[in-house]
This record gives C-alpha cells, structure tokens and sequence, in this order.
C-alpha cells in the first residue's frame, strides 16, 4: 500500500476585480460562464469571478501544459472540483473585497473572515462548551475558531448548514479538529494582504502552505498558456 502524499497547498489571493464577462470569456469554461452570468449582485459576481481568475493563474502556473481554461464543477454539497483533474484539489474562500484559491495534492478546505462584529447568540448556538469558554477568555478567537470549522466543512464538502456544532476545534501548537468522528489538522497562513485564514486538510499532519505571488497587474497578463 502506498503512502499517503504529505499535505502540499498552495495560495493565491486578490482582491476582487469587476472585469466585464465579455472580457473574462476565455478565462472561463462554459458552465463557469453561465454560473456567473446566473449571478446578478455586482459585487457577488465580482468576487466569484475572481475566484475563477486566481484557479485559471494557479492551473497555468503551477501545472503548466494542462489544458486551459480549467474545467470546473461543483458536487453536490457545493464543493467545487475539477473533474479533468482528479488529484488536484481546490478550495475558493472570501470576506469583503479579498478573495484566496487553494490548490493541493489532498482534499482541502479554506476559510477567510475579516474581523467584524460579531452577532450575540452564535457563540453559543455554534460553538462547544470548550470553545465558548476559550472565547470568554480570549475573544479575539473567535474567528479562528469560526475560520476553522468553516474549512473542515468545506473540505468534507458537506455545507455548513446544520453541520457546524458537529465539528469540535482544538487551538494551539497543533491546532486540530474532530468533524463526524475524522480528525483533521489545522494551519493558519498569513496572506500577503496581513489577512488570516484557516486551512483544513484530512488527517493528523498539518500542510506545508506556499504563496503564489499574485497581483492586480496578473489580470492584464492572464492569457491561455502557449509554450514558447
């Protein structure tokens, strides 16, 4: 039997730009094209465009001679995959105007949250008795700790309607949590804006994280990959 792969992710963060669809076509597969032209809010259309944007860079970068534009889709619980590219997984995240792809060789899950008030009643309608009294402790945990569910969630795939109670957080040297009777590690990477955001792999062994370097001015150069 072969060993497992070590948990590899690669980041890419923007922020979200509003590009015209007629402009940002050949960036997209069809169903990622009619997806988006569903979306009606400016700002929810930018901000998953974006998403598409950093997945076509991250495919061209980091898999050179994969055929572009990525093909995505969605499971059933809303996980976006991509079906041509079965070992290669991905996560997409968002808060505001900032927006972070993850690519890895095992199933990943991301979560983004810019710090804003929190509303009363979801500390304890969400969150452990344990997690509750870290939060009294220390509220500035809170996010981690909401970040954190978010991203095991999003790497079962499974939504986090009705599911966020079922995922128990320990922080610390090696944050980790239990979701469903599965352990999973936890990473805390800080993006080049100076944001953090939570990472969730399956298993006991926390991922390496690398940032691609990605910035406004990549959206001029994305171009369908040509070997030159």
């Amino acid at each position: 039997m072969s060993a497992s792969p070590t948990p590899a992710v690669t980041l890419l963060e923007a922020q979200a730009q509003p590009l015209p669809l007629s402009h940002a076509a050949q960036w997209l597969c069809p169903a990622r094209q009619q997806a988006l032209a569903r979306i009606t809010h400016p700002q929810a259309r930018a901000c998953s465009l974006t998403g598409d944007l950093l997945l076509y860079a991250a495919v061209r970068d980091l898999l050179p001679g994969v055929s572009l534009p990525p093909v995505r889709a969605a499971a059933p619980g809303g996980k976006p995959y991509l079906p041509d590219l079965p070992d290669v997984h991905l996560s997409l995240t968002h808060s505001g105007q900032t927006i972070v792809c993850a690519l890895s060789n095992v199933p990943v899950g991301i979560d983004l949250e810019l710090p804003r008030p929190v509303r009363s009643g979801l500390v304890e309608r969400f969150f452990t008795p344990q997690e509750q009294a870290l939060v009294r402790r220390e509220p500035d945990r809170f996010f981690d700790l909401w970040m954190a569910k978010e991203a095991v969630l999003k790497e079962i795939g499974c939504g986090i309607a009705g599911n966020l109670r079922q995922v128990s957080v320990s922080l610390g040297d090696c944050s980790h949590a239990d979701a469903f009777g599965n352990p999973h590690a936890l990473t805390r990477a800080v993006l080049p804006s100076g944001a953090v955001l939570l990472v969730s792999v399956p298993g006991t062994i926390p991922p390496t994280i690398q940032i691609h370097p990605f910035s406004k001015d990549d959206f001029c150069k994305i171009s369908p990959y040509t070997s030159e």
